[in-house]
């Protein structure tokens, strides 16, 4: 079957990964690389097997070559640019946000679906080893019915500069702390819960860093299944440090995604009331990848996991080709209407912010989009 050509709009710090990843999945052939800065564009291109070079989106579009497009692109492009793929035939790839509205996210959607292109959204974190591994268990009953869970994710604000820094500005990026590395969060939870939230409240402010931005962020949310769990975020911290855990009947799951840390010492660990010998045999093989016996001596309830580790953008871009071939099984890419809850959540976490009081999910049709405004905290 013939490879599926895609071209990259942006060139940006996170366009390198997305050229790797093409270049290591099956299936797929990186055919075009877009950006205004053509020298950027240019170095992304001869580093990842010299793909043509355009200097516009409309350009790349009108090469037969491109059949799929990842946009990498500041956030507030997101929309408009899956909207222009759409109307050019093209399938999408969207690095996360997919917009920063909920309004400019649907129409991005919509245009995407409605003319049976496939849209993925950029949660690449659902195809890490362990998170695949805690959705097996979760599904598998190991830690029962979840009623909690508490995600945190703490990082230096400059760990991610390039040209552009454009995280830095809420008119270009819709948000700073909220919907950057959070936003993987919302999406993991709903995916491994398969729930939808129904409401949240949210306090946003600006503690330290030199741009005046959300820097500390905690969210109380509801789910449809009437589970409570917190997201947490900053980037004031000097180390990046972050864990999701879930809390069920029979146990729970803590997961990290980004390091590990003597607090989080592995990547996956869970605990069950469950009897050793009614351990799911995926999960016996993932904690004694070499061994002969499947036995677990000494059984506590606790399993603790260190899954070899993958490349989760290759296989979300394998998974991507694959869906566009028609050839995807069990699949687990996020969807452009993933994308959109996403978006509504962290709009809802505005609203919450500004009103000082709880905001139900789903939006309606009709609801506002503003971004808070944040001050520096008085001098000591």
């Amino acid at each position: 079957m013939k490879s599926i050509g895609i071209g990259i709009v942006g060139a940006g710090h996170i366009s390198g990964a997305h050229a790797a990843a093409v270049q290591k999945a099956q299936g797929v052939e990186l055919t075009a690389v877009c950006d205004p800065d053509l020298q950027r564009a240019r170095a992304l291109a001869e580093s990842h097997g010299n793909p043509k070079v355009f200097a516009s989106l409309a350009e790349m579009l009108a090469c037969n070559d491109v059949a799929a497009v990842i946009i990498a692109t500041p956030n507030h492009l997101h929309p408009v640019q899956a909207i222009d793929c759409a109307k050019a035939g093209r399938h999408v790839l969207c690095e996360k946000p997919i917009a920063n509205s909920l309004a400019e996210a649907k129409a991005a959607e919509e245009a995407v679906s409605s003319r049976n292109l496939v849209f993925r959204s950029g949660f690449n974190q659902r195809f890490l080893a362990q998170v695949k591994l805690a959705k097996l268990a979760i599904e598998r009953g190991v830690i029962g019915e979840i009623h909690g869970f508490r995600s945190v994710f703490s990082g230096k604000w400059d760990n991610y500069f390039d040209g552009s820094n454009f995280r830095f500005d809420p008119s270009l990026s819709g948000g700073t702390t909220i919907n950057d590395n959070l936003i993987h969060r919302y999406d993991m939870v709903r995916h491994l819960l398969s729930d939808e939230f129904t409401s949240v409240v949210a306090d946003l402010i600006h503690s330290v860093i030199p741009p005046v931005v959300d820097d500390n962020v905690n969210l109380i949310v509801t789910t449809s299944r009437g589970a409570r769990g917190t997201f947490s975020a900053d980037r004031y911290s000097p180390v990046i440090a972050d864990s999701t855990e879930l809390y069920g009947t029979r146990g729970s799951i803590h997961v990290v995604t980004n390091a590990v840390s003597p607090f989080h010492a592995v990547p996956l660990a869970i605990f069950t009331t469950l009897p050793a010998e009614e351990i799911p045999a995926e999960l016996r093989d993932a904690l004694f990848p070499q061994a002969r016996a499947r036995k677990i001596p000494g059984w506590s309830g606790w399993m603790s996991f260190w899954p070899q580790l993958n490349d989760a953008y290759a296989d979300q871009v394998q998974e991507f080709g694959s869906a566009i071939q028609g050839s995807a099984t069990g699949c687990i890419g996020a969807t452009g209407i993933d994308g959109v809850r996403a978006t509504e959540l962290i709009q809802a976490a505005y609203t919450s912010h500004i009103e000082r009081r709880w905001v139900d999910l789903p939006l309606p049709a009709n609801a506002v989009y503003q971004v808070p405004t944040y001050s520096s905290p008085p001098e000591a």
